[in-house]
């Protein structure tokens, strides 16, 4: 039919028809629905659903506009008419024709709407002029749907894996969207800006929201078209790039540099002006530019000035960091970093070891050598996600093994590994239900996971053997 929804979800298709101003059908389906949204340049203005909770009949009675009975003798009202429901409940009336009207506009809202909860399926677009009754049109604008759609997607992992590592760039807010957002929003917004430009994964870090919040918020702002996400990588390095970069590479290693020496401004510069250079570096030294250089190396050394840059920025973007960098000096500091560095490679060896142990299958000195890792540098989802899988194999700290391999969970939603390693934990514990749970949520996000797909074959009878790949594999 065309895309999957799981790799192209429905919001994005709806964000371009909605910057696009598109008019035409996008139809959905899969083998439990088939849903078509209709677009007159760029809103919303009817919909066709075969999902029995989202017809008009069960919408009006979810909410309350009929009640049971009437319900019931609407549904033997329609076998014997070919009037549309609407017609028939105002002729009988069981409604006013200004509760019709609304009830038309919830469900149409309610349809659109569940098109963000999709994770299986297909979608295409069709570009045509919807032939569309006049008293069946309506214009909703998708900004609307939008605001509530982003609290429903599921696969909001898709989202943070795609964007945490670009670069967030906010745009002026057109005059015509403020009336779509809501004033907490706006603030929130406002505050995205202070951080911009950053990689977005970076910025929900120093925001004091729930990682949800944060990413249902950007998507929001993305849908809206007041934020894009780039690799501030910008055209390719030339001649003259490579030796701005070699020279600035020669710089960093031949002394110790002063941040504020580095972006070549004064220890008064503010929080605007630092932000500006840092942008300013960040795209001339990113990279990305250097990913065709002659030499090899370019990319090595691009990598090395570009953390050199990102580490200025945050010591200097932060009232809190700058404060105390301005007072222990950059000696201290560096020194303090050290330190961190040393315990950090600590952490490394112990983590190389335990991985050899493993590969030998001696699982107690394994996951001894990780305990030592994880005390030394607690940041890393890797560290968890061996220790977690060592422990599986020893029947006494499964439980211990759990609680590692949810945490690996909660640092990186977006990785199946540790949701693997949940569902062959629980399926060894002959927990067949709680680790079909996990199985599901890995094809959630890899829909040809080999692992997941052979155990719910053996989690379920041969007689939905079919299901299973019908949902998560690819169509030949």
């Amino acid at each position: 039919m065309g895309k999957r929804i799981i790799q192209s979800p429905v919001p994005f298709v709806l964000r371009k028809i909605y910057i696009e101003k598109c008019s035409g059908e996008l139809r959905l389906k899969s083998e439990s629905f088939e849903k078509t949204l209709f677009f007159i340049k760029g809103d919303l203005c009817f919909a066709k659903t075969n999902v029995l909770n989202e017809r008009l009949g069960e919408i009006l009675f979810k909410i309350g506009k009929i009640n049971q009975a009437q319900f019931l003798e609407i549904q033997k009202l329609l076998s014997n008419q070919k009037n549309k429901i609407g017609s028939i409940m105002v002729e009988n009336s069981f409604l006013s024709q200004k509760d019709l009207h609304f009830g038309l506009i919830y469900q149409l809202r309610a349809i659109a709407l569940s098109t963000f909860s999709l994770n299986s399926g297909e979608w295409e677009f069709i570009s045509v002029i919807p032939d569309i009754p006049e008293d069946s049109k309506f214009r909703i604008e998708l900004p609307t749907i939008f605001s509530e759609g982003v609290k429903e997607f599921k696969n909001l992992v898709l989202f943070k894996n795609n964007f945490s590592y670009r670069f967030l760039v906010t745009k002026t807010i057109a005059d015509e969207l403020h009336g779509f957002l809501k004033p907490a929003e706006i603030e929130f917004y406002e505050e995205l800006g202070r951080y911009s430009p950053q990689p977005a994964g970076a910025i929900a870090a120093e925001m004091n929201v729930t990682d949800d919040l944060y990413w249902q918020n950007l998507m929001f702002f993305f849908l809206l078209d007041i934020l894009e996400f780039t690799d501030m990588s910008g055209e390719k390095g030339t001649d003259s790039h490579f030796d701005d970069l070699i020279a600035f590479y020669e710089k960093l290693k031949s002394k110790e540099i002063d941040y504020y020496e580095l972006f070549n401004l004064k220890n008064t510069a503010n929080f605007n002006e630092i932000k500006e250079v840092y942008y300013q570096f960040a795209k001339k030294f990113h990279p990305d530019r250097f990913g065709d250089a002659p030499d090899p190396e370019l990319k090595e050394k691009a990598n090395f000035v570009f953390a050199r840059i990102n580490k200025a920025f945050e010591i200097l973007n932060s009232e809190e960091k700058r404060r105390e960098y301005d007072i222990r000096g950059y000696k201290e500091i560096q020194n303090m970093e050290k330190a961190s560095e040393n315990l950090v490679e600590k952490a490394n060896l112990f983590y190389r070891k335990a991985k050899s142990l493993y590969a030998q299958k001696k699982f107690l000195e394994a996951a001894s050598f990780l305990e030592e890792a994880v005390r030394h540098d607690a940041s890393k989802p890797a560290y968890y996600l061996l220790l977690g899988m060592i422990q599986s194999n020893v029947p006494a700290l499964r439980r211990v093994a759990e609680k590692n391999l949810q945490k690996v969970v909660e640092m990186e939603p977006w990785n199946v590994e540790p949701l693997v390693a949940l569902g062959l934990l629980f399926l060894g514990e002959k927990f067949d239900k709680r680790a079909e749970s996990f199985f599901r949520k890995v094809l959630a996000i890899d829909p040809d996971n080999e692992v997941a797909l052979s155990k719910m074959i053996e989690l379920n009878p041969n007689n939905k053997k079919q299901s299973v790949f019908s949902v998560f594999k690819k169509k030949k």
